[in-house]
């Protein structure tokens, strides 16, 4: 729960007190966002505890974070959305930057104790680290080590980066959402993920079905999945890829809000992949417009994987995909993350697919 601010607070808590302030219908100007809890500040506050029928005192104890956030949010443990941002625990916001990287088939740096230091070199915030439950993706093929999640996830925080991990099993295929659901249930797994709930994100299944996958399907698949994974004790924000290898970015825009509602913690990310092929109309844009509608939609939203290759083109499905033909307008995708301030994550740190692949 955020502390209690007064006249000369200052700190990250008074930045997202300006912030969330910002964001509410007023008639007095915007509050800068110094992290200085003064006098312009404490009228917004007063302001505020008068629309509310709060005592106007311009303190923001309990009562004032209540009505400001929920009660639902002020009581979490963990990360948490607030319409289309994400919070710390602490209640600052997070403008997750990062970069993929698959650790799960990386034997020569099992458990992140060389890639992640180079990683938060970058400036990074965040790394989407690749899991699986069998090594070749396949049911009842080997499965991998369960005792690596837990270092791996560690080592991440141990680096200043936030943690996502994901599932590989269910990629392009949706009738394996249950399987990968059945992973993250099992009691030694739980054990793990709420032991790092205070910073953790969960991607429930890497770019789960292919683009014959229905609306209706999509939210109950999910639906379903969210609410046995909640039932289970997992209560961080829970990632949810697009379909069409996640590409789908018209499904998420359709079934976000249906997906929050579903969830008993509405707690919620939608994740889209940007391999939309260059040579197929996706320019500047393009992307931006995209991206911008699904900003103005108001939910939770990142790219979840990009790269400057690796599109497959309609136009010439024969073509090499990390060819020129499957060029991304990744300069394009990093501009308008920046101008929308949606989060976004790389593909990939390496050795990569393989390689001679330029992914």
């Amino acid at each position: 729960m955020s502390r209690t601010l007064r006249l000369r607070s200052s700190g990250d808590d008074v930045k997202f007190l300006q912030e969330r302030l910002n964001s509410l219908p007023t008639a007095l100007p915007p509050l800068p966002l110094d992290g200085k809890y003064g006098a312009k500040t404490r009228h917004r506050v007063k302001e505020f505890q008068g629309n509310n029928a709060l005592p106007v005192d311009g303190v923001v104890g309990p009562p004032t974070w209540g009505q400001l956030l929920g009660y639902a949010v002020v009581k979490t443990t963990g990360f948490f959305v607030l319409g289309r941002d994400l919070y710390d625990r602490r209640g600052v916001r997070v403008l997750l930057r990062g970069v993929n990287k698959m650790s799960v088939w990386d034997l020569e740096d099992p458990v992140g104790l060389a890639t992640f230091p180079e990683i938060k070199q970058t400036g990074a915030n965040s790394v989407r680290i690749v899991w699986a439950i069998t090594s070749n993706l396949e049911p009842g093929g080997p499965a991998t080590a369960l005792a690596r999640l837990n270092p791996l996830i560690a080592n991440a925080k141990a680096n200043h980066l936030v943690p996502m991990i994901e599932l590989h099993d269910a990629t392009g295929k949706w009738g394996r959402l249950n399987d990968l659901v059945d992973y993250w249930t099992q009691p030694a797994v739980v054990k793990i993920l709420r032991r790092h709930k205070a910073y953790l994100l969960v991607n429930i299944a890497n770019e789960a079905g292919d683009y014959t996958v229905s609306r209706a399907d999509f939210v109950a698949g999910y639906s379903n999945a969210v609410q046995r994974m909640r039932a289970a004790g997992i209560h961080p924000p829970l990632v949810i890829d697009a379909s069409n290898w996640g590409k789908d970015l018209a499904m998420l825009n359709s079934t976000a809000a249906a997906l929050l509602a579903a969830d008993p913690e509405g707690n919620l990310i939608f994740s889209v992949h940007f391999y939309w092929p260059l040579a197929d109309g996706a320019n500047a844009s393009f992307i931006r417009s995209n991206l911008q509608q699904a900003a103005a939609l108001g939910y939770p939203l990142v790219v979840g994987e990009f790269s400057q290759v690796g599109a497959y083109s309609q136009n010439n499905p024969r073509a090499n995909k990390c060819g020129p033909t499957g060029k991304i307008d990744y300069q394009a995708i990093l501009a308008a993350c920046h101008e929308l301030q949606l989060g976004w994550y790389a593909w990939e740190w390496g050795p990569g697919n393989g390689y001679n692949d330029p992914l």
